[in-house]
């Protein structure tokens, strides 16, 4: 609703408005809280062995088994006595965590007028694509907002800096954990190793997370250097191009065979989260207008969009009998009813008019000169 002085007009706000205007404030928020719900359901633990192996101690000849042998036979054997009473469940842990994210999510989308409506997510959809493209630095373009958003970084203080990045560095820490349990899993757990005291493989495979951020900065340095030093052709930058993808894809490949694919689909996301997090170190460098910068925030914020839209248009595809219960919730049957008939005359005047006339030419006959 917005006000005009005679009362209320009633408007529909487009997906690039609503994106502009809560990106900051709670869409990059609820993202993070979605991913952080979804991380506690992979990674927590919500039953365990409550009972020593000493209560089976014969079965081992009275030698301390190893914690994934002993664990594997006590939900096999033990489950009534030693793990049932530890079950937790995930769902009404978490639950009132998902309302608050799905709120921050789509509640726009409830209370805009038509957020439901076929036609008008397609247009919204459409609009919000061109939007992205747009290279310009005016308000109606991505560019244009992203420079508005961060140009409170230029005036803040050294330490108002370092207290930001210090918070930030929450997503090295989460990408540092999964980092950490892969490797466990599988160089330890897979195999059926135990971690030794001392052991130099553990403290090697604890810094490839540092090398992976060493290999972020160098890849950052490099691109800067390229794009100072733009002078070969644009054939020859598509062959580099080119070329780098057939080896991504080679690796990514070869890797198969050795990593499973849920492994792979770990090492993706920590390499998302890691480059998240050398994105936000670079908006407090003071690197916003960096071309590789844009183009990371462009992309994520393309992701986080479709994060928030595709549900949408898949309810509005689906279920449209929503965009009906959404009109009911907001306004008056009245006011309902005529929209309802405002669009049956509208799809009947657009049948009409879509209709091909077809016009017989008469053909006059020429006049004889005499």
């Amino acid at each position: 609703y917005r006000a005009t002085g005679r009362g209320f007009t009633i408007k529909h706000e487009k997906f690039a408005e609503l994106y502009r205007f809560y990106a900051f404030s709670h869409f990059y928020r609820a993202v993070e809280l979605v991913f952080l719900l979804i991380l506690f359901r992979a990674y927590g633990t919500f039953s365990w062995c409550n009972c020593s192996w000493t209560q089976d101690a014969e079965f081992y000849n009275y030698f301390k088994p190893s914690d994934n042998d002993w664990r594997t036979r006590c939900y096999a054997n033990y489950y009534q006595t030693c793990v049932e009473p530890t079950n937790q469940n995930y769902g009404v842990m978490s639950y009132s965590l998902w309302i608050i994210a799905a709120t921050w999510l789509w509640a726009p989308f409830f209370f805009n007028p038509s957020g439901f409506d076929w036609d008008k997510l397609i247009e919204d959809y459409n609009d919000w694509q061109n939007w992205l493209k747009t290279t310009n630095d005016s308000a109606a373009s991505w560019s244009g907002w992203w420079s508005n958003e961060v140009e409170y970084l230029e005036h803040s203080t050294t330490g108002a800096r370092v207290v930001s990045m210090i918070r930030k560095m929450r997503f090295f820490f989460v990408a540092y954990g999964m980092y950490l349990q892969l490797a466990y899993k599988t160089y330890y757990e897979d195999q059926d190793l135990e971690i030794e005291k001392g052991s130099m493989i553990s403290y090697a495979l604890s810094g490839l997370m540092f090398i992976l951020v060493l290999l972020l900065l160098c890849c950052g340095y490099i691109a800067s250097r390229v794009k100072k030093k733009m002078t070969f052709k644009q054939k020859k930058l598509r062959k580099i191009k080119f070329v780098l993808s057939c080896c991504g894809l080679l690796v990514a490949c070869a890797s198969l065979l050795v990593i499973s694919l849920v492994n792979l689909l770990e090492i993706f996301i920590i390499i998302l989260i890691s480059a998240y997090w050398f994105l936000q170190l670079c908006l407090y460098r003071n690197q916003t207008n960096h071309v590789v910068v844009r183009a990371m925030a462009r992309s994520y914020d393309r992701w986080v969009g479709w994060i928030i839209l595709g549900p949408v248009l898949f309810i509005a595809m689906f279920l449209p009998f929503l965009s009906s219960f959404q009109q009911r919730v907001m306004f008056n049957n009245a006011f309902t009813s005529g929209l309802e008939v405002s669009k049956l005359f509208s799809n009947e005047a657009a049948s009409s008019t879509s209709k091909v006339v077809k016009i017989k030419r008469v053909a006059k006959k020429k006049k004889r000169s005499d």
